[in-house]
């Protein structure tokens, strides 16, 4: 039998290779993530931003060739202050001789918005500045680098996706290692355990297993969060495909390069960019639910018009709501309000309650309305004559992938995202999402915004107290 010392001796070579092993983990860990390619991604998203805005600058550039008697030319002036500013960050935050995609996207870019520019200001021989030539003309331009700017971001998705599957191998041989290790430690804690046991140490083998239960705990607490984790840094690589299949569908259904000879094969690319869109909003939501629960979702706070992302829910949605049997009414706030929050997250979850009002009331009426609170915050409401809701139904519609049965929910497609995800980014704001509905009459959604959110709200309920 053992004696004190002996045991003594074992404890302390047991809690050394403990250490070991937690260091070489440690800096395995600290290595992986040093060599993870944060800044590509970081270039992926400026990407993505900077073909945004020169779509919308192409956007504006259309809504003033069929207004030329209206504020067209001031909305270009601005895109194209945007775009440029949107340039010269890729230009001023990335490597241009090592980083190939954030170079190509510039290259494309700054001479589009160079000529943009000159031809906004002087026009062309023979067309003066504003004229439908062209006004044509600069459309055509900025479409083109947009296209080009789509293909140059694929190409440098594929060399992305290389890189992060590269890193996954090294996760797996890293987590063999960790496995073996992990055993050898585990026999030698059994072995302490059973030497323990001899020796009647109980208070010592009780300790001991609660050290190994939170050992244990914290493990499958890792191992959850690198899950999330791993996902919210998947977005990039699971949206490309779809980018691309909508991008190029839409090229062939709206005939951009040259005819297509067979309509059938029109009608086909429109399905396909139907299809492919509906997709991508499942992904993009599931996604960005993955990123609030793991944390790594960031508000990206500006300043705005509330009103003005009303009018952008509603044009996007417009479409659905002329293919159905709706009366859509909007009643802005009293005034210019204007909010400092992140304008996509609150964007999103309007036309995600106009989304679900349209799938829910087959005739009728919803309004969408704004207006400050007597306490000096903001209110978005979005009401609707559909079919309700129980009080049991709300708690389900706001989990996860809950939806409720009956006739006309399994008609609509969905995933019972989008209510969560609203949810989410109000309270992200640090509001929160009140739900009034009853069954057959109709519900009403209200997005509430703190006081800290309206520009100058703050301070006015600040004085009043």
């Amino acid at each position: 039998m053992l004696g004190r010392r002996q045991i003594t001796f074992i404890i302390i070579l047991v809690v050394l290779g403990a250490f070991g092993v937690a260091l070489y983990v440690q800096n395995a860990l600290t290595s992986v993530a040093r060599d993870l390619p944060v800044t590509l991604l970081d270039q992926e998203r400026d990407a993505e931003t900077m073909i945004r805005e020169v779509a919308n600058l192409a956007w504006a550039i259309e809504a003033w060739q069929h207004d030329p008697q209206g504020d067209g030319r001031a909305r270009v002036v601005a895109h194209m202050i945007s775009s440029r500013a949107r340039a010269e960050a890729l230009r001023a935050n990335y490597n241009l001789d090592n980083m190939v995609g954030a170079a190509g996207m510039h290259a494309v870019a700054s001479p589009a918005l160079q000529d943009l520019t000159r031809w906004l200001d002087e026009g062309v021989p023979g067309q003066p500045p504003g004229s439908p030539a062209v006004l044509t003309l600069m459309q055509a331009r900025a479409r083109d680098a947009e296209f080009r700017l789509i293909a140059l971001l694929g190409q440098s998705r594929s060399t992305a996706r290389d890189m992060l599957l590269n890193q996954e191998r090294r996760l797996d041989r890293f987590a063999d290692g960790v496995g073996l290790l992990t055993a050898f430690i585990a026999m030698l804690v059994i072995g302490l355990v059973l030497l323990l046991f001899r020796e009647r140490r109980v208070v010592d083998l009780k300790e001991q297993a609660e050290l190994t239960a939170l050992a244990a705990k914290r493990s499958a607490e890792e191992a959850n969060r690198a899950k999330s984790e791993f996902l919210a840094n998947m977005s990039h690589e699971l949206r490309t495909p779809l980018n691309a299949i909508i991008g190029f569908s839409s090229i062939i259904r709206n005939e951009m390069l040259g005819k297509v000879s067979i309509p059938r094969y029109r009608e086909y690319a429109g399905d396909i960019h139907a299809s492919g869109e509906h997709l991508l909003a499942i992904i993009n939501d599931i996604l960005d639910l993955s990123k609030v629960e793991a944390g790594k979702y960031e508000l990206a706070e500006q300043d705005f018009d509330a009103d003005e992302i009303m009018t952008a829910a509603l044009r996007l949605v417009r479409e659905k709501v002329e293919r159905s049997d709706v009366d859509l009414r909007v009643i802005p706030p009293e005034g210019l309000v204007q909010l400092s929050a992140d304008r996509r997250a609150l964007l999103q979850v309007l036309i995600n309650l106009l989304a679900n009002a349209l799938k829910f009331t087959e005739k009728g009426r919803i309004v969408l309305s704004g207006a400050l609170t007597d306490g000096g915050g903001f209110v978005y409401t979005v009401a609707d004559t559909g079919i309700g809701m129980t009080p049991t139904q709300i708690k389900i519609a706001l989990q996860p992938f809950g939806q409720i049965q009956n006739a006309l929910t399994r008609a609509q497609p969905g995933t019972g995202l989008g209510l969560p995800l609203s949810d989410r980014m109000v309270r992200m704001h640090g509001g929160w999402l009140e739900i009034r509905s009853t069954p057959g009459q109709g519900t009403s959604v209200s997005v509430h915004l703190p006081p800290s959110r309206v520009i100058g709200g703050y301070k006015a309920a600040a004085n009043e107290k």
